[in-house]
């Protein structure tokens, strides 16, 4: 009998800690209300073992994320995003609850709220 409950307690620990560690990763449709009007880029996040990285697909392109901080439901990366005024550097900072995440996009400019939900695991 005690050997089934420590399986059954190592399970729910294990199935707990997956969850969780996947939560960030998977792809997401984002929703930004811009200046230059509503844009829905694709986040493709990553995880390979502790670490996530990823893509960030929109107007301008595809770009690589080499790394996303991810500490319990908060996230943050920068971007440098090509402008026809430029390049600008923003950090996405967000928290995740199950296929939903909310955040802001922070540019020397200010800040603007975004929303997504998770397209695909």
């Amino acid at each position: 009998m005690r050997k089934v409950q420590l399986i059954l307690g190592l399970l729910v620990v294990l199935l707990t800690s997956t969850v969780h560690a996947d939560e960030l990763a998977g792809e997401w449709t984002l929703t930004i209300d811009t200046p230059r009007g509503v844009q829905h880029p694709t986040l493709t996040v990553v995880q390979v073992g502790a670490t996530y990285s990823g893509s960030y697909s929109g107007a301008r392109g595809v770009l690589d994320i080499e790394a996303i901080a991810f500490d319990g439901s908060q996230f943050s990366f920068p971007l440098v995003l090509n402008m026809p005024i430029g390049r600008i550097e923003v950090t996405y900072r967000g928290k995740v609850a199950g296929n939903q995440m909310t955040g802001q996009v922070e540019n020397a400019r200010g800040k603007v709220p975004f929303s997504g939900a998770r397209s695909a695991p």
